[in-house]
């Protein structure tokens, strides 16, 4: 398929012509390198497509290469070679440091950890978006029981929502978990583009509220269970992963403290380390 770029290649010996598809200056382009980045699945006319686009790209990259190298003051190229250097360096102490934080670091948080966090800065944890708890069902309008259905999906006491579950295949669709808090913007969102309702917010974001909605075939009960504001205090189910986040990189941090003190330590035990 590289026969074309064979015969172009002038410039290569018979030996070199077997390795190489390309040179820019002292730059070779060899021909794994290419087919590395030629897939497989293209056909013949696309391979040969993708591998002239790959090339033009790979010389535009080396002649910029070399020109700025050419043309730059030496005292830039001095100090992008230690920038460089530096930012190698910084590579190779984090991935180090990460993977001796790792080796130490418990990644499960104690809830008594979260709940106390959560106690002690709860003030700071304000809402920035409308959230609700609810449960509906989904329902063709010529199921049996409809009555029964929505007295149990109203009560809703232990006894309804097992029932209402052991029914769950017979429903289109159901969520019955109304612990969780959502975002008000997802639930209006999840309804208008899954099942092209358009809720009505007056309706949707009142407490204790129960809506039932007919479309031509189905019947919607909507049950809203609690509602939060802007600005409010977030609820701890909403916010816990968040704390957790947070506790965790405060356990990373003082685990990295300690890791750089012991090193420090046992270079200096080890004759590794001196100040004169």
């Amino acid at each position: 398929m590289f026969s074309f770029i064979l015969g172009a290649c002038s410039l290569f010996s018979e030996k070199e012509n077997s390795n190489y598809v390309a040179r820019v200056n002292t730059h070779f382009l060899k021909f794994d390198e290419l087919n590395q980045h030629i897939s497989k699945d293209l056909s013949e006319q696309d391979s040969t497509i993708a591998a002239k686009t790959y090339i033009q790209n790979w010389a535009t990259d080396k002649l910029l290469l070399d020109r700025a190298k050419l043309n730059l003051p030496e005292e830039k190229q001095i100090d992008f070679r230690e920038l460089a250097k530096k930012y190698e360096e910084q590579l190779f102490k984090k991935a180090y440091k990460d993977a001796l934080i790792e080796r130490e670091l418990k990644d499960v948080i104690d809830s008594s950890d979260v709940d106390e966090y959560y106690k002690n800065n709860k003030s700071n944890f304000k809402l920035n978006e409308e959230l609700v708890q609810l449960r509906y069902l989904q329902l063709d309008k010529k199921m049996k029981a409809l009555k029964d259905i929505k007295r149990q999906f109203q009560r809703f006491n232990p006894e309804d929502m097992l029932s209402l579950q052991e029914k769950s295949l017979e429903f289109k669709s159901l969520s019955l978990n109304d612990s969780i808090w959502v975002r008000y913007s997802e639930v209006v969102k999840e309804f208008k583009e899954s099942k092209g309702l358009q809720l009505d917010k007056t309706e949707l974001f009142k407490s204790g509220n129960f809506i039932e909605i007919e479309s031509e075939n189905d019947l919607y009960y909507i049950f809203i269970k609690s509602t939060l504001k802007r600005n409010e205090e977030a609820p701890i189910g909403y916010i816990r992963p968040t704390i957790e986040q947070i506790l965790l990189n405060r356990k990373k941090i003082n685990i990295a403290k300690k890791i750089e003190k012991e090193i420090t330590k046992d270079a200096t035990k080890n004759n590794e380390f001196e100040v004169y």
